[in-house]
């Protein structure tokens, strides 16, 4: 049996055909706005990290890496060969001038000690005798008792024996000081050799002897900046491994020779107090105030491509790049000063090499 006929709603069949082009619209909107945010994402430029070139007060600081060392530093060696039988004093140990800090055997020099301390004291003897018997010659003589020859006679023997005393004393010095070391000043004894029983020589270094005054920092500086310092100038000395023990100094010398090989110049500070501890040859880090440069522009160092006259910067302008030739003082430090070829509020690129001149390039950061 066939079905009844269907009968469509004529309010139903209106509300379809109005709607069905709002939907055609709605969806030709949403693949546009796929379709350009797409295009957005693909063709937008990119970013580029960049800096504001600002104007501030620059403190100028050459900084360098110096090593400490004493004002007088010596080896000590034997005068004549010997077999090492005591040591007195240690490495790192003070002394004064004159202190014994080793003694050595030698049989022929020992034994020619004990000949001239014999000779000394024998002739010791001698000049005591010659000055008695100048005194009694001198009272025989004032009484007439004995012609004048013969107190002149009594003064000779007298000059004789002292000349005799003062050349074996010397000479017995001498021979004791090639038994022991001595140190020639007061200081600190950086180093000691030797084992007991070693024969040693002059040739051997026994001791290194620094001085304990005049303690002082070295460093090398490159001459492109050697003329910008001079002698009084302020400067910090912090050693390596000490992060809040700084030291306070100012340049005591500057050498007038560059050395051609390293294309450096020898340059030493004084300590404004001089530290009583220390390690010669250890390592300091220097920071030697040279000057103070008001309202400077700066910019990174990093910022900089090129060198010299060819030095440049990148300035993003909108959202392009524009590439600035600039002129900027060549100083070791982590900002450079611009001297032309940018303005404070700039905006430079971090990197002088991220695009060419003339790219499209967003700022990190804008929207």
């Amino acid at each position: 049996m066939p079905s009844p006929p269907t009968v469509e709603n004529p309010k139903k069949s209106l509300l379809v055909r109005a709607v069905r082009p709002l939907m055609y619209a709605l969806a030709v909107v949403a693949t546009l706005v796929v379709a350009y945010l797409g295009y957005r994402r693909f063709t937008r430029p990119p970013l580029v990290a960049t800096v504001t070139a600002k104007t501030e007060d620059v403190a100028r600081v050459l900084a360098l890496t110096g090593h400490v060392e004493p004002a007088r530093r010596v080896v000590i060696s034997p005068q004549f060969s010997g077999r090492l039988t005591e040591f007195v004093h240690r490495e790192g140990e003070s002394v004064k001038a004159g202190e014994v800090l080793a003694r050595l055997d030698d049989t022929s020099t020992t034994s020619a000690v004990l000949q001239q301390q014999a000779s000394l004291s024998s002739r010791l003897g001698d000049l005591d005798q010659a000055k008695r018997e100048l005194t009694r010659t001198e009272g025989l003589v004032a009484r007439g008792a004995i012609p004048p020859v013969e107190l002149e006679q009594a003064k000779l023997a007298v000059r004789r024996a002292s000349d005799d005393v003062a050349r074996l004393g010397a000479a017995l010095h001498d021979g004791r000081s090639r038994l022991v070391l001595v140190a020639p000043f007061d200081g600190t004894l950086l180093r000691r050799e030797g084992e007991i029983g070693q024969v040693v020589g002059p040739q051997t270094a026994v001791f290194e002897l620094a001085s304990v005054e005049g303690v002082r920092v070295s460093a090398e500086v490159d001459e492109r900046y050697v003329r910008v310092i001079r002698p009084g100038m302020r400067a910090e000395v912090l050693a390596l491994g000490a992060d809040s023990q700084k030291q306070a100094a100012k340049i005591s010398y500057i050498s007038q020779a560059i050395d051609p090989q390293t294309g450096a110049a020898t340059v030493r500070l004084a300590y404004d107090v001089p530290p009583t501890v220390f390690l010669a040859g250890a390592s300091v880090d220097i920071n030697i105030e040279v000057s103070t440069i008001p309202a400077a522009l700066v910019v990174p160092r990093e910022c900089v491509g090129g060198a010299g006259d060819a030095s440049y910067v990148l300035v993003v302008n909108g959202e392009s790049i524009e590439r600035r030739p600039v002129t900027i003082d060549e100083w070791p430090s982590a900002s450079v000063i611009v001297r032309s070829g940018l303005r404070a509020g700039d905006y430079v690129a971090l990197d002088p090499k991220i695009a060419k001149e003339g790219a499209r390039v967003r700022r990190a950061g804008t929207p």
